[in-house]
């Protein structure tokens, strides 16, 4: 019940930013977060929050999904592999398809990294939110490897994301309300990722 909730709550917080992101009082908030993380920019932040960045862009998860896909099928696990690729996959074509239909342009403030597309919902925070979160939940209640230890693993899933949605604004290429619809529309589509996997399970 809680986490139906919590889906419920993430799709409507999405949906209010999507009609108000371009409201004066959100984009007063936007423009003045970003300019805050462009305050306390030092040189160990930059190389921090630029790690991060890469860990949750194609060129870090593209590898980490092709190889846990494979040790999949190496076990003959067949349906997990290609649930792996579709939360990959699946992640960025649903935020292809919302960032095309917001179009909503990048902050022009003093970027520290280029990056291309739109801004609206943030797909590094959407990609790694459906495709990390699913590999938690494949590996700790799935695959029962590390369960043990399921809330340090969850608390390092959620710390990785966080840090992968900062490093976004900190670098000045997301608003802070491009991150928080992508961690709402990603836990959405997290949602029904799992719910297909546990359906196809009775077929």
């Amino acid at each position: 019940m809680t986490g139906k909730i919590s889906i419920w709550i993430s799709l409507l917080l999405f949906v209010i930013l999507s009609l108000t992101y371009k409201q004066p009082l959100v984009e007063k908030y936007d423009t003045e977060v970003i300019l805050f993380f462009e305050r306390i920019r030092t040189g160990f932040f930059n190389d921090l929050f630029y790690l991060f960045t890469q860990i949750g862009s194609i060129k870090v998860l593209l590898p980490v999904a092709v190889v846990v896909s494979l040790l999949m099928v190496v076990q003959k696990q067949y349906r997990q592999a290609f649930f792996v690729m579709l939360a990959f996959w699946g992640a960025r074509w649903t935020n292809q398809f919302l960032k095309e239909m917001f179009e909503r342009e990048r902050p022009s403030f003093h970027p520290l990294i280029e990056a291309g597309s739109y801004s609206f919902p943030s797909g590094h925070t959407m990609n790694s939110t459906i495709f990390l979160g699913f590999l938690f939940y494949l590996f700790i209640y799935i695959l029962q490897i590390g369960n043990r230890y399921s809330f340090i693993w969850l608390m390092a899933t959620i710390a990785t994301v966080t840090l992968i949605a900062i490093s976004r604004v900190y670098l000045g290429v997301h608003y802070l309300s491009d991150i928080i619809a992508g961690a709402c529309a990603g836990l959405v589509v997290l949602s029904f990722i799992i719910y297909l996997y546990n359906r196809s399970a009775r077929l």
